[in-house]
Formats: structure tokens, C-alpha cells, sequence
């Protein structure tokens, strides 16, 4: 499979997620929200690191490979260990979806770096 259609699989799936999770949040629904914020979280550094052209590590040990990405958000370390330490709390979910929205414009503007060159 191709790092385009994954990463496009990937948005899609996020935005279906994204709704679950602000319906989950509105409700205060804290106990049902674990399950797609981690898989969430997932599919994010899936992204992340295929748009990197690496293949995603396990998520208890990706840390130190965060560093030798090209493309990444800013302050993603400090973003992202927070998200996993609070994953059922309302900012960690909008803490991710900035976080995807980042993403989504530095994957947009490596496709065009590429499309150039």
C-alpha cells in the first residue's frame, strides 16, 4: 500500500473519530473515550512516521524516534507525552486534533517541496 493512501485513509478515519470523541466529551462519557483516543494516538504517529518514510515504532518506546524526523509539529514531544498521560482528558483530545491539523499542512507542504523538485 502506498504512504499516500495510507495517510488519506488515516484523515478520513480521524475525522469520523474526531466526531465520535466530541459526542464521547460532550456527554462526559470519560470511561468510552480510552479506546478511540488510543487508537487515535495510533493512527497519528502511523502518519507520522510514514510521512517521514519510516516505519512506526511501538508506541511505549517511540520517543527517542521522534528526534530524527524531518517532518514533525512543534513541541510534538512535550504535546504528545501529555496527550498519553491524560488520554481521556478534553484537552488531550484537542491537544491531538491540533496536532493532526499541524500534520496535515506539513504533509501537504512536503508533497509540494517534492512536486517541485
Amino acid at each position: 500500500m502506498d504512504n499516500d493512501k495510507i495517510i488519506s485513509d488515516i484523515t478520513e478515519k480521524w475525522n469520523a473519530r474526531k466526531e465520535h470523541l466530541t459526542s464521547l466529551f460532550h456527554n462526559r462519557d470519560k470511561s468510552a473515550v480510552k479506546v478511540p483516543m488510543d487508537e487515535a494516538i495510533d493512527a497519528f504517529l502511523t502518519f507520522l512516521f510514514v510521512m517521514n518514510g519510516k516505519r512506526p515504532p511501538d508506541k511505549e518506546i517511540f520517543q527517542d524516534d521522534l528526534i530524527g524526523l524531518e517532518y514533525k509539529p512543534i513541541n510534538l514531544d512535550e504535546r504528545l507525552s501529555f496527550i498519553l498521560k491524560k488520554p481521556n482528558q478534553y484537552h488531550s483530545f484537542v491537544q491531538l486534533n491540533e496536532l493532526y491539523l499541524e500534520l496535515l499542512k506539513l504533509y501537504a507542504k512536503m508533497k509540494i517541496r517534492k512536486y517541485k523538485k
